[in-house]
């Protein structure tokens, strides 16, 4: 894939495999050239009493409507990129894809004057943007055996909205006005160190930030906060027959993805676009399974809610890119190659990992 003019972060980010913006078909990203079929996850056999049904809202919700007709649901599911809902939707929402999911502007005024940074999808004019411009997401409710689940997909986000950090402000009242039992931000990651495979899970015991840029003087940036207990059952509920569909769609990962969730295994937080390459470019070895530019801030804003339990769940969707040219550009372009290619499928195995932990908090 030539990247040319594509922005590796705006595809990243942005990119949609339910309806693929012009810029990205118009610059020859392979995958936008694809059938709906090759673009997007397929179904897996739920078990019949757990399967996820989309709930949808009749009539439908204005969108400076607040989030108060959930209070009370069982759980919120947050992710953050395009792709990612667009996995989430598939699996969770089938019948709805995000193109159809609910926008969501409370309040939006007060956010405006937050956000600042000049990559923030929030601020992106473009008329394929308008769903995500001044927007604090889409969202649709689910349910999961007996578990009522609303599904976020957030239009804030920790490393591009600016210094103000509004996305902590966005978490701090879905949670207050919700007041869910379990809060799950889950979405892709980059894979650090060989041992973790493209398409492997991290149900991490822990999220931490590495902070070496615009949050570097935070008070926070190098804090740790850990997850909770994952319920007993739910490992033994990611069976094969459920994460193997969408793995042999994946080349170059494991045919069964591998569940990393011990109390010791964590996603790491950095604040600017980093990734894992055999140079140990970015200094990421060593300090947790897979990044990601977002799970600390909400380990951080959880702080605030003893009574919530809480979850990060990613999937590595690059691995550890080889680098034996010490051409961190090149390896940067094979990393967004992996990820446009392979990240919407890998990220079934961490929707999958997101269901095993919700039917098992809120068993029948």
């Amino acid at each position: 894939m030539k990247l040319g003019h594509v922005d590796p972060e705006d595809l990243r980010l942005n990119y949609n495999p339910e309806a693929p913006q012009q810029r990205f078909r118009a610059a020859g990203v392979a995958t936008a050239q694809l059938s709906e079929g090759d673009r997007l996850p397929s179904v897996v056999p739920w078990p019949a009493a757990t399967k996820p049904t989309p709930v949808p809202i009749n009539p439908q919700p204005a969108e400076s409507d607040d989030l108060s007709k959930f209070q009370g649901y069982e759980a919120v599911v947050v992710t953050w990129t395009a792709a990612e809902a667009a996995a989430l939707a598939a699996l969770f929402t089938p019948g709805y894809p995000t193109t159809s999911w609910y926008e969501y502007r409370h309040n939006v005024q007060s956010y405006i004057p937050l956000v600042t940074g000049p990559k923030a999808p929030f601020n992106d004019p473009q008329a394929d943007m308008a769903r995500y411009y001044h927007s604090l997401g889409l969202y649709f409710p689910c349910r999961i055996g007996t578990a009522r689940v609303l599904l976020i997909k957030s239009g804030l986000h920790l490393d591009y909205d600016g210094p103000q950090i509004p996305v902590r402000k966005l978490i701090t009242e879905i949670v207050q006005t919700v007041n869910p039992k379990l809060f799950i931000t889950t979405g892709t990651g980059g894979a650090i160190g060989k041992q973790v495979a493209l398409g492997d899970v991290v149900l991490a015991g822990h999220t931490r930030f590495d902070c070496t840029t615009q949050f570097k003087s935070e008070p926070w940036a190098s804090a740790s906060y850990s997850t909770s207990p994952l319920p007993a059952a739910a490992l033994g509920a990611i069976v094969p027959a459920l994460t193997d569909v969408n793995a042999k769609r994946v080349v170059g990962g494991r045919s069964t993805p591998k569940m990393w969730a011990t109390p010791q295994d964590a996603i790491v937080t950095t604040d600017f676009f980093g990734f894992d390459d055999s140079t140990d470019y970015y200094k990421l070895q060593g300090l947790g399974q897979c990044c990601d530019m977002g799970d600390a801030m909400i380990g951080n804003a959880m702080q605030q809610f003893a009574g919530v339990k809480w979850h990060a769940i990613r999937n590595a969707s690059d691995p550890q890119i080889p680098n034996p040219e010490n051409n961190i550009q090149k390896a940067l372009e094979e990393s967004t190659e992996i990820y446009t290619k392979y990240g919407v499928f890998t990220t079934a195995a961490s929707v999958i990992a997101t269901w095993a932990v919700i039917q098992a908090s809120f068993p029948a």
